[in-house]
């Protein structure tokens, strides 16, 4: 479980290492890009927090295990950032088993 600690917070945001690699690859590229985007993140139970994600605020991700990229994954997060209602990771067509699913049934 990883971290994503944004601007001035003391708490930081536990995110799974997995979604976090993917997430902080998306986050760098639109940041290199200078296109700022919203960000959806669950904080816990069924709450969830949206952050304006823009290279003038500070934001920091700490990965703790070594993750592969999954591209199909990344083109589908780099999609829904760069949307109108930005880049929502309590959307489960944005997970990990979707992805999964999605490559076995391919395989099939």
């Amino acid at each position: 479980m990883g971290t994503l600690t944004y601007a001035n917070a003391t708490a930081p945001i536990a995110i799974e290492d997995e979604v976090l690699a993917h997430l902080r690859a998306v986050t760098l590229t639109k940041l290199r890009r200078n296109e700022p985007f919203a960000l959806t993140v669950p904080t816990g139970g069924d709450q969830s927090e949206t952050l304006w994600i823009h290279a003038s605020i500070p934001i920091r991700f700490v990965v703790d295990t070594a993750v592969p990229l999954h591209r199909p994954l990344l083109a589908r997060l780099m999609q829904a950032a760069s949307s109108t209602g930005g880049l929502d990771l309590t959307d489960s067509e944005l997970s990990l088993e979707t992805e999964a699913q999605q490559l076995h049934a391919m395989s099939a």
